[in-house]
């Protein structure tokens, strides 16, 4: 498991409080009959029950061949109460991606327990949001220079399963009267700009240039992205998302147990998490949608070709839905009122029809107020290979426009930095509403990194706490 420099500076302070002392490969890896369980036989009964799905090499958050440091700040475990830790839970529950694993046996379970027992608590899943004054608030550009940012507690949440270079996200928050700040950092070895852009091709027609190849139908993702390409030899735009549980009358059940697992349901894997690919007949696709009327998840979506320049999320959500059901395409998830203000640049004989004040791409979207008509001339002068912007852009509109927000990537560290900022209540029935600082609110986070929907995200359950 790559860290980033954040992890790592928390993986030193895992080894200074002696967690790293806890593996021992010299120890056997068969029970023993007295003494306190090693991470050695911790991880011989994970690699026993779980190296199928988890091996090395397999892009998810938990895999067998993590030493016990890593695997102690991945979030997946919890000392206070290491009966409730996601890596004992989660493979004997239907919201586990691979299905209940039957092998994994209540002996199992009571040794790797013992082992979690010990560890030290690092209380690693709460992101704790410092209160400050209007004055010293963050102003949601992207910088992160506020001194704010810099007394805030930062945690570091791991990714997986997707194709994002990001193994972690690092999140810090703060609030004030009004708003909530959120600032998410995470590695990308390449900022993705290309979103689709309409090309020249060597016999002078014009083409869109696609996202990603066509996968085959029914393969699951890993296999897809197994297949030896790069990601970003592809056409799209990197993106962030954030998703909540709300509460009240919407309240997700097991959200706040179970994370985003709880409302992903892949039809190959009995409706249970999964990651099937099935373009040819969406019914038999992975999906989001929750699992009774009435509940909701608040979706914060960060598009940066699309939206970015206008600073905002798109503000969205995730509903309930049945399987055979309408728009199966999207299933259960759905949009704020208001439009996204984004749209394609449509062709016109099959060229592209307008252009922005730069001929060619960047940047790969055009300000609906400066479109203008491309000439025929003007694509004939261009070269074989030229792109042309296939984004018109004019921001988001209505509820769809509550979350402000801006990214920052930096060349140097290859580090995306989004700031975003909301009201804490805005009154719209599909939004979380921070209207209770007494309590903590559960939410996941993805990185898509180039993708479309191919996005890593948090098997972990993360927390937001208020603190004076």
């Amino acid at each position: 498991m790559r860290l980033t420099t954040t992890g790592l500076k928390v993986l030193a302070m895992v080894m200074a409080v002696g967690v790293a002392a806890c593996s021992d490969d010299s120890l056997p890896t068969e029970p023993v009959e007295s003494g306190p369980p090693t991470f050695s036989l911790v991880q011989s009964l994970l690699a026993e029950d779980c190296s199928g799905c988890h091996a090395a090499g397999t892009l998810r958050i938990f895999t067998v061949d993590m030493d016990s440091a890593a695997f102690v700040i991945s979030g997946l475990i919890n000392s206070a109460e290491p009966a409730k830790s996601l890596i004992l839970t989660k493979p004997r529950s239907l919201a586990h991606g691979g299905g209940v694993i039957a092998s994994f046996l209540d002996d199992d379970i009571a040794q790797i327990q013992g082992w979690i027992g010990l560890q030290p608590f690092l209380n690693l899943n709460v992101v704790e949001a410092v209160r400050v004054g209007s004055r010293v608030a963050p102003n949601s550009d992207g910088y992160a220079n506020e001194a704010v940012w810099r007394q805030a507690p930062t945690i570091v949440a791991p990714l997986g399963g997707g194709w994002a270079d990001a193994q972690d996200v690092t999140l810090s928050a703060a609030y004030d009267d009004e708003y909530i700040y959120l600032l998410a950092r995470w590695y990308d070895d390449a900022e993705s700009t290309r979103r689709s852009p309409w090309v020249k091709n060597a016999d002078g027609s014009w083409s869109t240039l696609s996202a990603k190849p066509t996968p085959q139908a029914g393969i699951p993702w890993a296999d897809y992205m197994h297949a030896g390409f790069e990601e970003e030899d592809y056409f799209y735009e990197d993106k962030f998302a954030m998703i909540w549980n709300t509460y009240g009358a919407t309240t997700i059940a097991g959200f706040d147990e179970q994370g985003c697992a709880s409302i992903c349901h892949d039809p190959v894997n009995n409706f249970g998490p999964g990651t099937t690919y099935n373009y040819d007949n969406q019914n038999l696709a992975a999906k989001k949608y929750t699992n009774a009327p009435g509940e909701i998840g608040d979706i914060w979506h960060w598009k940066l070709v699309r939206q970015n320049q206008h600073n905002k999320i798109d503000d969205q959500y995730v509903g309930y839905w049945t399987q055979g059901g309408a728009d199966p395409g999207h299933a259960g998830r759905h949009t704020d009122a208001g439009s996204g203000g984004y749209g394609s640049n449509p062709a016109t004989n099959g060229v592209p029809t307008y252009r922005g004040p730069s001929l060619t791409g960047p940047p790969y979207y055009i300000l609906n107020a400066e479109k203008m008509v491309v000439t025929q001339a003007e694509l004939d002068g261009l070269p074989v290979g030229a792109m042309l912007p296939n984004m018109i852009t004019s921001g988001p509109t209505d509820l769809r426009a509550d979350v402000d927000a801006h990214g920052v990537y930096n060349p140097a560290n290859q580090l995306w930095t989004v700031e975003i900022r909301r009201k804490l209540v805005t009154g719209d029935s599909h939004d979380v509403q921070f209207d209770d600082l007494t309590r903590e609110y559960a939410f996941g986070t993805a990185v898509f990194d180039n993708a479309q929907i191919e996005h890593s995200w948090n098997a972990q359950v993360y927390k937001l706490k208020f603190v004076n």
